[in-house]
């Protein structure tokens, strides 16, 4: 096969894009993830290798091609990435948009899907309770000590499991291929605790945004639509596991936590006042105390 051999980014061709990377054609049946400005080498090689793991493991994703390179990635323009199989279909979201009377058929599969991986297990993944207090030591200084300790202390309490966990399941990051459905986006997969995995999909259904300049009344009917595939969801996934649903709302307080993490504006003061309300802390916004020197220089 002969390869792309770009020298800017302005010689490929955009085939979609997310919060964290752009994807481009690569050649047949090939593209490339390419992060976005400012992702370090460590943290892209640590993407190439999750999505190995759980490719090894049996899950619908993408399959990885590494470069000829001596780790395995591609530069261009400053920008690191991977290639990766080119997966062809729509995302599931974009099925339920348009085609919304099958909302119950794409829930089932849906939850159908989040049991295989919490079925699942993947040799070389990331531990998630790592990452969990990785995140709450990044935001401890907005939220304070106190609450950081208390979100910690929920954490360990709560963190029990070695399944696969995708980190971000929501039906954007499915695609409804020909072979069923893949499941794309494995940058916070993690090896843990199902219900922790199950709760941050559940906090995307209720809180995530609506697309910007939807009217009033387009977002009531969303706010109904995602509620009745939530609904479905939960009975599908609760059917096929002996999970009991109060352990995945004991884990939303923390949740809030690593969502703050991502540092979303528009959802910053909802997670403020979520963990405010649980943990205590700080009640003043980080806006309204000085920023660190520490931090400021960073």
């Amino acid at each position: 096969m002969i390869m792309p051999n770009p020298s800017s980014v302005h010689d490929l061709r955009r085939v979609g894009e997310g919060r964290t990377a752009e994807i481009f054609a690569w050649g047949d049946g090939r593209v490339l993830r390419l992060l976005r400005d400012g992702a370090s080498r460590e943290y892209v090689l640590h993407e190439l290798n999750v999505c190995r793991c759980v490719h090894d493991a049996g899950i619908p994703s993408p399959a990885v091609y590494p470069a000829e390179s001596e780790d395995g990635l591609i530069e261009i323009d400053g920008r690191l990435g991977f290639v990766m199989e080119r997966v062809e279909g729509a995302s599931m979201l974009e099925e339920l948009t348009a085609k919304p009377w099958r909302l119950w058929r794409h829930a089932r599969s849906f939850a159908d899907l989040h049991l295989r991986l919490h079925a699942s297990t993947a040799a070389g993944l990331p531990s998630q309770l790592d990452r969990f207090h990785r995140i709450v030591g990044g935001i401890s200084g907005t939220i304070g000590q106190s609450a950081a300790n208390g979100i910690r202390a929920a954490i360990d309490e709560l963190s029990e499991g070695s399944a696969i966990c995708h980190g971000d399941f929501h039906p954007d990051n499915i695609l409804m291929s020909s072979r069923g459905p893949v499941l794309i986006d494995w940058g916070p997969a993690t090896s843990g605790c199902p219900a922790a995995d199950i709760a941050w999909t559940l906090y995307l259904f209720r809180h995530g945004g609506a697309p910007p300049g939807m009217r009033w009344g387009q977002r009531l009917v969303l706010a109904l639509f995602r509620r009745m595939f939530l609904g479905a969801y939960r009975r599908a996934y609760l059917r096929g596991s002996d999970l009991r649903w109060s352990e995945v709302v004991r884990w939303g307080p923390a949740i809030a936590a690593i969502r703050l993490g991502d540092r979303i504006p528009e959802e910053r003061e909802l997670l403020l006042r979520l963990l405010r309300r649980e943990f205590g802390g700080d009640r003043r916004s980080s806006h309204d105390r000085p920023t660190p020197p520490s931090v400021a220089s960073s």
